[in-house]
């Protein structure tokens, strides 16, 4: 599939990938592109693209103070016909966890800003999450405090988008430091319910936990041990995950170790009975690898692009000069097509998003060059494609 050079997203942007905060690049159907952002001022800001990331709209601001994490979720990831985009963010003014929305179909209206979390301090380390479920309700994960504050939290449908949330709610297992979580929509019958990504760096294992929304309790089964995760203060994230709505699954990607020679690209298809391994994108790394995005055809649900930083072969040095690549797949994960790669030239990079779910099987992705001013970047696709094959199929 023919892409474009890089084209500028925003310059003088903070080291965003520091909070392990999961975000993602957001196509609307009709191809407009949005990216969240913690701007230079450590502001949350976005800015949108209706050319296919070409030109991007001057920044809008949603919250300024001093932003240490951030999160996002849009509305249609969960099957929800409307066109919010849900942000979390964490401050360290107040050190509070606080949220607000940007409505995509009425003019980026911007919500009310409301409060997850009252904390009492903020430190480096923990992890920030948010989603929606299928029936409506917002969730957040929020760890602020380097493992010592936080919680599991809800906002009620009926209170979407500026009502009050929910008490603390159950938490999956006591807060640790550089634990890791991705909060994901479940397939249930009970459709406010969850499916959550785990990345326990104690045991240095990956698990699947379901959250029960009407039992307010959690379920956990392993996915992979021996996963030794990447610190989110260097690089981020190296893992991540998307929703096949079609399948009602998950798909999950996560290296075995970052920067690590021999370590493997793994990749899973994830329900509430299920936990299955497919193919490897990458198996048996020669070093200098780390960081993943995955992107879904949401015509082709079984033709998925994974991208990634480092050679496979190696010539690359982590984090100070790589390249992005991909690896498509148009049979869920049975097979790999060549890497290919997606940036001109080696770059210092930190950071790497990727639109989740792509309408016409376009995506979008996003890098944090750390230069003398860091900037975000974005590569895109240049046209709909006319054949059935993905970038590096």
């Amino acid at each position: 599939m023919p892409r474009r050079a890089g084209c500028l997203v925003a310059a003088t942007v903070a080291p965003m990938f520091n909070g392990a905060g999961t975000n993602y690049v957001i196509r609307t159907p009709t191809g407009v592109m949005y990216v969240v952002y913690v701007d230079t001022a450590s502001d949350v800001a976005f800015r949108k693209s209706d050319d296919n990331g070409i030109t991007w709209s001057n920044p809008v601001s949603v919250f300024a103070g001093s932003v240490t994490a951030l999160s996002i979720w849009y509305d249609r990831w969960s099957n929800i016909s409307a066109g919010l985009i849900h942000c979390a963010y964490q401050e360290s003014a107040t050190d509070d966890t606080l949220y607000r929305t940007i409505d995509t179909e009425s003019s980026d209206a911007l919500s009310t800003q409301t409060s997850i979390f009252a904390g009492l301090s903020t430190a480096t380390g923990g992890h920030l999450s948010i989603t929606r479920s299928r029936g409506g309700n917002v969730y957040c994960k929020t760890v602020i405090d380097a493992g010592a504050e936080g919680g599991f939290y809800r906002l009620p449908n009926a209170n979407v988008p500026s009502g009050a949330w929910d008490a603390a709610r159950t938490v999956d297992e006591t807060i640790a430091t550089t634990d890791q979580m991705i909060l994901l929509p479940g397939f249930a019958a009970d459709n406010q319910d969850l499916i959550a990504i785990f990345w326990d760096a104690s045991a240095n294992e990956i698990s699947r936990k379901l959250y029960d929304d009407s039992a307010n309790s959690w379920s956990e089964s392993s996915i992979a041990t021996s996963m030794v995760e990447g610190i989110a203060t260097t690089a981020w994230p190296h893992f991540d995950a998307a929703v096949d709505l079609t399948n009602s699954r998950i798909v999950l990607v996560a290296w075995s170790a970052v920067d690590t020679s021999g370590a493997d690209l793994r990749c899973w298809t994830i329900t509430e009975s299920s936990i299955s391994e497919v193919t490897n994108v990458v198996l048996n790394s020669t070093d200098d690898q780390g960081m993943v995005a995955i992107s879904i055809n949401e015509d082709n649900p079984d033709h998925w692009n994974v991208f990634y930083c480092g050679a496979t072969g190696g010539g690359e040095t982590f984090q100070s000069a790589v390249n992005i690549y991909c690896k498509g797949t148009k049979d869920a994960g049975s097979t790999w097509g060549p890497e290919t790669q997606i940036t001109g030239a080696a770059h210092s990079m930190r950071m790497i998003l990727a639109s989740p779910r792509c309408p016409d099987g376009r995506w979008g992705l996003i890098y944090f060059e750390d230069l003398a001013i860091d900037e975000l970047v974005c590569v895109a696709t240049l046209t709909q494609p006319t054949a059935m094959y993905q970038l590096g199929v």
